[in-house]
């Protein structure tokens, strides 16, 4: 019997990373019960550090090398021990992760064949990004290209990462020998689904909310210049558990953002589906995923100048969906379910591990 080795991000409770480090193995294991195949599923857990997440960013970036280099080790045992046999999978749910290097020098080198599945979130190749804006590009683009050509599939939640991604670092045109291992599929949230639906007929405030890292791709100066108009909560200054968070975005009657940098969106869809009101930026993303209603210009927040300039248009707009929330519900309908089809689900990259 095959194994799917799932190599987690470390289950941090004010990321998703730790509802994806539970539903991850569950929805594989459905899925492996109900059409009776010979595969089984583990996790490689890391050694967890009690430290927080960097100010401004997803996860520690001290920690996460100790948490992935713990990972490694039982790689390394694994392997070595004749646990890991000819056609394993691994799915790296980041595949910015130096694992990927180990278990392909491991698996060629040792002569045991297995597959390697990545699921991208961003990166240097983005210079939007964190990484993209402090590290310098001639070593990590190409560390970058490794782990996608180690990888025999790359996920992306979106076209547009998928394109970005392409663009940056591969020629990823149909003719391109590796374009069908670039993969957009979604991302693995379709167990959070139903919890934030029961939410979505909670009485709403005339508030809006802003839910993104407190860094300055999201632009938090924007929400803070708003709320001497509105009733805004900036979730970053709070410390809300992730219920606490749920509770207070399925109050609010608008979830804003005007993010630069943006390869997909959870909080955004986790607000829509709580029945909050998208308002969101022209670009990234968003132009792919949102219909026009819950669209605005991308000039109006392309920087707090251009805010400064466009800001009685913004403050106008806000103003209407707070004003005439019950309007937009139909369209919200209609936008939850493109979410919840499309983006909220894995069922492509499930397909690719799941086939024997």
């Amino acid at each position: 019997m095959n194994t799917i080795w799932i190599v987690p991000i470390e289950p941090i409770d004010a990321r998703y990373t730790a509802q994806w480090y539970i539903n991850i193995p569950e929805d594989l294991r459905v899925l492996i019960r109900a059409d009776k195949l010979p595969l089984r599923v583990e996790t490689i857990d890391g050694v967890q550090s009690t430290g927080d997440t960097t100010s401004g960013a997803f996860l520690n970036f001290a920690f996460t090398n100790a948490y992935k280099a713990s990972q490694v080790m039982r790689i390394s045992e694994l392997f070595g021990s004749g646990q890991v046999v000819p056609g394993d999978r691994f799915l790296i749910t980041d595949a910015w992760n130096f694992s990927i290097t180990a278990i392909k020098y491991m698996s060629e080198l040792l002569n045991i064949p297995v597959t390697i599945h990545g699921i991208w979130h961003a990166g240097a190749y983005d210079p939007s990004d964190i990484l993209g804006m402090k590290m310098s590009q001639n070593w990590v683009r190409d560390q970058e290209k490794a782990w996608a050509n180690a990888c025999d599939y790359n996920y992306f939640a979106t076209e547009f990462h998928r394109s970005m991604f392409c663009n940056k670092l591969f020629d990823c045109s149909p003719s391109y020998p590796r374009h069908n291992k670039m993969i957009r599929s979604g991302q693995p949230h379709s167990a959070i689904i139903p919890g934030l639906l029961d939410l979505e007929n909670t009485p709403k405030l005339d508030r809006v909310m802003w839910p993104h890292r407190y860094n300055s791709d999201k632009q938090p100066e924007i929400a803070e210049d708003l709320a001497k108009d509105f009733d805004v909560l900036i979730t970053q200054n709070h410390k809300f558990s992730k219920d606490e968070y749920y509770t207070e975005m399925a109050k609010s009657k608008v979830i804003f953002s005007c993010a630069l940098h943006e390869n997909l969106g959870i909080s955004v869809m986790e607000g829509a589906l709580t029945g909050a009101i998208p308002i969101l930026p022209h670009r990234c993303s968003y132009v792919e995923m949102y219909s026009p209603e819950f669209l605005y210009p991308a000039i109006w927040t392309s920087s707090y100048d251009n805010f400064l300039h466009y800001r009685y248009n913004l403050v106008q707009m806000i103003h209407d969906r707070i004003t005439n929330y019950e309007k937009y519900l139909p369209a919200l309908e209609k936008q939850k379910e493109l979410l919840m089809k499309k983006y909220l689900n894995a069922n492509i990259m499930y397909k690719h591990l799941l086939t024997i």
